[in-house]
């Protein structure tokens, strides 16, 4: 993926030597770790910068990220700017070894800009504007915000592009797939149908718009769809995938500018589970960030995230906003995700260095005076004394300072297994459930991602645009929508030997997300050698207590006992495949549920149905082992185990117990010594307390 990105600058001109040199030694930065916070001195009065800086040294910060929210202290006045007062922090920071990552403020514009250019609001579908007052009120199509962003951006990146102790930008503050319906985006929203589908003819086809009397004559009669209006899918499925656009052409003008003036790289802080496209957004950016307050509950989301991240392939990721202690703000100023019970903050940190983070910024390191989001939890309270878990953050700032170059030497293990995660088909899952009730961020982790890193098996996640040919083993769960150019890749990639686990809910919606009408999977099925009989929903009824529908299971499964199927039911049949599971009750009782075939040097194993994790992870694993990928480790699951590796050959593992409860753990036999502790750890079983952390060396 790196390589392609920097294909691409060299193609649009704005290749910079810092991105190369990012490519090379895969951090930004100092070659350590950071660990920081999100910083507001705007907020407070700026004498007080100088005891902010003695107290951040208690806790071994090294980075702040500022400027995010603070453009009406930057441009007090339409194209009047004041940079002196960031210039006095930046340079007290980096006096005392605090590095700077800048983020661009466009989410937040001035009150001089809400009155005189009311247009850069968002129009909702009742035609109402917003105002000022909030953040991301704006409106991505906007050509007068369009222009101001740029201003304030080129004249950012002209007076921070190479100042002293700046590392790094981040484009505006998590962007969101907002919906706006003013004239400006009427206007492109048909002008990129146009572009798209070529004559109003195709489209009309490509969405069987004879439907409930929808065809359309001209582009500009296609409406922006309305929530109180039950929109043909393809016009809702579309509507996004232009919305999105929108997104990554507005953070071009970001990109653009600092590129002109500063070789420094640039980021955005992405909010895990969005429809946001993720892999447009990130394409034109030089290292990944994250965001994530998920509770001590949800921690398995977590750790799908930093693999997210890393699976980009663009060095080492950064987990850029995440309580320090619990979160706090919306509308009605509620508290939430509290970081408990004990251990449990410096597990979750360590789960994001230990998956091959470079920093983590909490937000935010003083609590907020006034305003929005008071109740958030901060290094320091409102009125200045440290956190209840002070020497809890104090701790891990320094473990982190005493740790830095080993880890720095020791890179993550690179993954030979690999899971798609596709923020497309969780926009289309969202317009069509099919199967009833799903979330696809959680039923994705909880179903598909899990059970193969409780396996122990070293994953990465990827997404629809990225190189596969590292990979032995791939998943390809709920998606719907596997383009024409994804199909080829991986259909070239099974044929050189690969192994594919596709499904359930694979490839049965177009481009357009509607019905492929040759065959039940389309372009997909051409090459597969497996087809769909026919295809039932399957949601959660059980009548009973007894699950409706079931299946059973044969050849190298027939040991595990029946188990209830979920999300939906694919007949299938081949004429040259293996067949691994059947229905068993309901009308799909006896016909094939999973089937495995063979495709050039590779083979293909398709689910009808999802049939349980022994069933699913079983297959994982057995394919893996026969491509010589072997688990890292066996035991509970709930235990997060990562390989990382010297340059010499010399092997660390991260072993955290991300759970409140005690915990078994089997290691390939040997001599180990947990770096923190120096204990050593002699027999290949053993006990982790709740929340526990090992770095354990192998000797």
């Amino acid at each position: 993926m790196i390589k392609a990105v920097m294909t691409l600058l060299i193609c649009l001109g704005v290749f910079s030597v810092l991105g190369q040199n990012l490519e090379q030694k895969g951090y930004i930065g100092s070659r350590q770790l950071y660990y920081g916070v999100a910083y507001y001195p705007e907020v407070w009065n700026l004498k007080g910068v100088d005891e902010d800086i003695r107290q951040m040294k208690t806790f071994n910060i090294n980075v702040v990220r500022m400027a995010e929210f603070s453009w009406a202290l930057m441009e007090p006045e339409e194209g009047h700017f004041d940079f002196g007062w960031l210039h006095q922090i930046i340079e007290k920071l980096h006096a005392e070894d605090i590095d700077v990552i800048l983020g661009t403020p466009t989410a937040t514009p001035p009150i001089w800009a809400a009155e005189k250019y009311p247009e850069i609001f968002v129009v909702d579908d009742n035609g109402v504007r917003r105002g000022h007052g909030g953040r991301r009120n704006c409106s991505y199509t906007s050509t007068k915000y369009r222009e101001l962003s740029e201003k304030i951006c080129t004249a950012m990146a002209k007076e921070f592009g190479k100042k002293a102790g700046v590392i790094g930008w981040q484009t505006d503050n998590e962007f969101n797939l907002i919906y706006d319906y003013s004239d400006e985006t009427k206007h492109l929203w048909h002008q990129w149908l146009n572009e798209k589908y070529g004559h109003i003819d195709s489209l009309n086809l490509a969405w069987r718009t004879n439907l409930w009397s929808q065809r359309y004559e001209r582009f500009d009669q296609i409406p922006m769809p309305e929530s109180n209006i039950w929109h043909h899918s393809s016009l809702r499925f579309e509507w996004g995938n232009f919305s999105n656009q929108q997104i990554i052409d507005y953070q071009q003008i970001h990109i653009k500018a600092i590129r002109e003036y500063s070789n420094l790289p640039i980021t955005h802080d992405g909010m895990p589970g969005q429809i946001k496209n993720y892999p447009g957004l990130f394409e034109d950016l030089d290292f990944m960030a994250v965001n994530c307050y998920h509770g001590f509950q949800a921690y398995p989301r977590w750790q799908t995230n930093y693999d997210r991240m890393r699976g980009y392939g663009k060095g080492m990721h950064w987990l850029f906003e995440t309580a320090p202690n619990y979160s706090g703000g919306g509308n009605e100023g509620q508290t939430w995700f509290l970081h408990q019970p004990d251990g449990a903050f410096r597990a979750v940190t360590w789960m994001n260095y230990a998956m091959g983070g470079q920093g983590a910024l909490f937000w935010l390191w003083r609590q907020q005076p006034a305003g929005q989001e008071m109740p958030h939890g901060a290094f320091l309270s409102a009125w200045g004394q440290p956190a209840a878990n002070a020497d809890d953050l104090k701790q891990m700032g320094a473990e982190l300072k005493k740790y830095s170059k080993l880890l720095m030497d020791a890179p993550v293990e690179e993954a030979r297994v690999a899971l798609f995660y596709s923020h497309v088909n969780d926009l289309g899952l969202r317009i069509e459930n099919s199967s009833n009730g799903i979330s696809y961020y959680s039923d994705w982790t909880e179903n598909f991602y899990s059970p193969i890193s409780d396996a122990f098996i070293h994953r990465d996640v990827i997404h629809e645009w990225s190189d596969i040919e590292g990979y032995d083993v791939i998943i390809l769960p709920l998606m719907p929508m596997v383009s024409r150019e994804l199909s080829a890749k991986l259909e070239k990639w099974v044929n050189n030997g690969g192994i594919l686990i596709a499904g359930p809910m694979t490839a049965y919606r177009n481009a357009s997300w509607a019905a492929h009408t040759d065959k039940a999977l389309g372009w997909f099925e051409d090459w597969t050698g497996i087809n769909i009989v026919s295809r039932i929903p399957v949601d959660d009824y059980q009548k009973d207590g007894k699950p409706y529908a079931m299946v059973s299971f044969e050849n190298q499964l027939k040991s595990l006992p029946n188990a209830a199927c979920s999300f939906w039911s694919e007949a299938l049949s081949s004429n040259t495949g293996n067949v691994l599971a059947k229905f068993r009750n309901g009308m799909h009782n006896d016909m094939p549920a999973i089937i495995e075939n063979k495709v050039g040097k590779g083979k293909v194993i398709f689910l009808g149905t999802y049939p349980g994790e022994k069933a699913y992870q079983q297959l994982v694993v057995d394919d893996a082992r026969k491509k010589d990928i072997q688990p890292l480790a066996s035991g509970d699951s709930g235990i997060l185990v990562v390989s990382r590796i010297t340059q010499n050959g010399s092997r660390f593992l991260f072993v955290i117990n991300i759970e409140d409860k005690t915990k078994k753990l089997h290691l390939e036999k040997g001599d180990y010594e947990d770096v923190f502790t120096g204990r050593k750890v002699g027999e290949s079983s053993i006990s982790l307390m709740p929340f526990e952390v090992l770095l354990l060396k192998k000797y």
